[in-house]
């Protein structure tokens, strides 16, 4: 689907190469925050390029500088107009690259301050323009997500290829009767959203592995930006405790100002049917796709929409350690097991509504 082009992954770092920015972008994704709430990046102009390399931006690309100054002019048009929120000229006019520096000027606070909400801004409206463009794309879904699959396939193989920390890697598109028993899960069945149409899972060689492998996936994959707030379910790695266990991870995390919770192993959304025993870290993102010839991709009359060269696919990546594999696949959070009750679960509620559901879940519960 992508135009060809050289892979050229970002290096692995392992915990003790670990920076700021990996422990920042880590918490983020086992904790499911948001970069709404982020005032600072702390990206070297390295790092920043490497961004906009994961994100699929083409800086030398008409097409995708484009993009990015339509994007950031509806940014400064609401802002100004909409919310009286001043911008700087010189910022009104900046690259993507220029903003990212602007982000970190320690000199300027205020210019600091107003390129980080200007970039947060043209975050969501380059979501919602992307949401918006996807109706009128001429691939279908089918394609998207062979395409998908395609990308993370390279990376994590290239991973394997390279000796890496992954020893096992599994995964691709739900079966349709596995998402209609899920949605007969949920409490809304009839409007909620499946995130894991697309499912993905990597097992690390040991548990300090994790992490790297996340930061890796970071950088090479889907961009730290896009992970969805409040769709993390963290109940392998208490990362507060884990961090005073690690001496540049606990150095890291007096710097950085991040608030761990009081137990990491409380999942931000939690499961009825899952064992409290079954270890997993799990996220949802949006994946970054490129579209061929994306002038003449869309249905549109130039306008409504804008054809644009990146869309997204909304995906799911689990990564557990071995050990917490194997332990797994152990009596009551085998997913054997886990299936069985989420379809009885689906049968009682069927049968006699979420009070009956209710019933049944206090019941499993019960020593």
């Amino acid at each position: 689907m992508s135009r060809a082009r050289r892979f050229r992954p970002e290096a692995y770092r392992p915990i003790d190469g670990f920076t700021l920015f990996d422990l920042k972008i880590v918490h983020l994704v086992l904790h499911g925050g948001s970069v709404l709430d982020w005032t600072r990046l702390a990206l070297s102009p390295t790092m920043a390029r490497s961004l906009c390399r994961v994100h699929g931006l083409d800086l030398a690309d008409p097409g995708d500088v484009a993009l990015i100054d339509r994007i950031r002019d509806e940014a400064v048009a609401f802002l100004c107009e909409t919310c009286a929120f001043p911008i700087p000229g010189a910022l009104r006019r900046a690259s993507l690259l220029d903003l990212l520096a602007a982000v970190n000027d320690g000199a300027n606070r205020h210019r600091s301050v107003c390129a980080c909400t200007l970039l947060k801004t043209m975050q969501v409206i380059n979501h919602f323009d992307a949401r918006e463009a996807r109706q009128a794309l001429t691939l279908t879904d089918q394609q998207l997500f062979q395409a998908a699959e395609q990308r993370i396939y390279k990376t994590v193989s290239h991973m394997m290829a390279s000796g890496l920390p992954v020893v096992e890697f599994m995964g691709g598109r739900k079966q349709r009767m596995s998402m209609v028993g899920k949605l007969l899960s949920k409490d809304n069945p009839l409007s909620a959203q499946l995130f894991d149409k697309m499912r993905f899972r990597i097992v690390t060689a040991g548990r300090d592995d994790v992490l790297p492998v996340v930061s890796y996936l970071v950088r090479n994959l889907f961009p730290f930006h896009y992970v969805l707030a409040g769709e993390s379910y963290n109940t392998l790695l208490p990362l507060g405790e884990y961090c005073q266990s690690h001496p540049r991870l606990k150095r890291l995390a007096s710097e950085s100002g991040l608030e761990f919770p009081a137990d990491a192993r409380v999942p931000s959304r939690a499961n009825t049917y899952s064992s409290p025993k079954y270890q997993v870290a799990q996220w949802v993102c949006d994946l970054p796709l490129r579209v061929p010839d994306f002038t003449t991709a869309f249905i549109t009359d130039g306008v409504d929409p804008v054809p644009r060269p990146i869309v997204y696919v909304r995906t799911e990546i689990q990564i557990l350690d071995r050990q917490a594999d194997r332990e797994n696949e152990r009596g009551d959070a085998s997913h054997r097991n886990y299936k069985a009750r989420q379809l009885s679960g689906v049968v009682t509620r069927l049968k006699m509504g979420r009070r009956g559901t209710r019933r049944a879940t206090a019941a499993r519960s019960r020593p």
